[in-house]
């Protein structure tokens, strides 16, 4: 059996396809800005490569024979593939097409997220941006199996991992949200004995944070915290406060557009210890991110 070693690149099959198509080696290199010695190496060189001439040549000019024939067919189609590969390309790092998928916390997908998501369809109607939202150690799992670029939450419960980078974004303060009518606006100064009866919408809280948080509300050790609802998506438990009269556990920035227009109040609380998120950016180590992933980072910075 004989094997042929087939090295051919992209330049040489160019030189075949254009050879054929002028049946002239002077066309042919002008057309391709060679010098015909030039055109004439690379051709010799491809059909000892292959083992088998692919070019008739007498004093009208060159013609392809059945084998170079054959390869001019299949040459075309790969230097199409090729050129439809380098526009693809061209456009992933252009970010004018392709998808980027990461993570966010409630908190930022609340806040400063749909911002930036606004500003990248308007700007790159073809990127596509799948964004879950969820909680830091399910989205630090999702990132660690590679289903995610990265994320954007609460670094404050995540283990120091080797294998994650870890970037500090903004830190978000927050308090006790409720709506404009809610029997608890009536007074200009509640106390810890005020919240002790009542309930409230957070989102899910981790252990950690769970002792600090029974201080805030003035509860026993080991004492349930009032939640009538428990959600990590904000928009659902701001619905249920401006429905109901449960208090929303949030960031300020998180409910910003609602405090604008007066949909939702802050409580004002004496001797209410203030709470706020650590938001960082999330994203695997020795890893380089796409240009997209560094786009969306740098719309991020600017918003927040």
């Amino acid at each position: 059996m004989v094997y042929y070693g087939l090295y051919m690149n992209l330049n040489k099959l160019r030189h075949v396809v254009v050879l054929a198509e002028q049946g002239n080696f002077a066309r042919a290199a002008d057309k391709l800005n060679l010098s015909q010695p030039a055109l004439s190496r690379s051709i010799s060189s491809l059909e000892e490569e292959m083992g088998m001439r692919l070019f008739d040549r007498d004093q009208a000019g060159a013609t392809a024979t059945a084998a170079g024939r054959q390869l001019v067919m299949r040459a075309r189609d790969l230097l199409y593939a090729a050129n439809n590969l380098k526009q693809e390309m061209a456009q992933l790092r252009d970010c004018e097409s392709g998808q980027i998928v990461f993570g966010a916390g409630p908190f930022p997908a609340a806040s400063f997220l749909p911002g930036v998501l606004t500003e990248l369809a308007t700007a790159y109607p073809r990127m596509r941006a799948v964004l879950e939202v969820n909680n830091s150690d399910t989205l630090m799992e999702h990132l660690l199996a590679e289903k995610l670029e990265f994320f954007i939450a609460d670094t404050r419960t995540l283990i120091p991992n080797k294998h994650v980078n870890t970037r500090s974004l903004t830190r978000q303060f927050g308090g006790l949200y409720c709506r404009c009518e809610h029997p608890l606006t009536k007074k200009a100064l509640l106390n810890l004995h005020d919240l002790q009866n009542a309930s409230y919408a957070s989102v899910y809280l981790a252990d950690i944070f769970l002792s600090s948080m029974r201080k805030a509300f003035g509860l026993e050790p080991g004492q349930d915290l009032p939640m009538v609802t428990t959600c990590d998506n904000i928009y659902v438990l701001k619905h249920v406060v401006m429905h109901s009269d449960a208090i929303l556990l949030c960031t300020h920035a998180a409910v910003a557009t609602e405090l604008k227009s007066g949909d939702l109040v802050e409580l004002k609380v004496d001797g209410w210890q203030a709470i706020h998120a650590e938001i960082g950016v999330v994203s695997l180590a020795r890893r380089s991110l796409s240009p997209m992933a560094e786009l969306v980072l740098a719309k991020v910075d600017a918003h927040v």
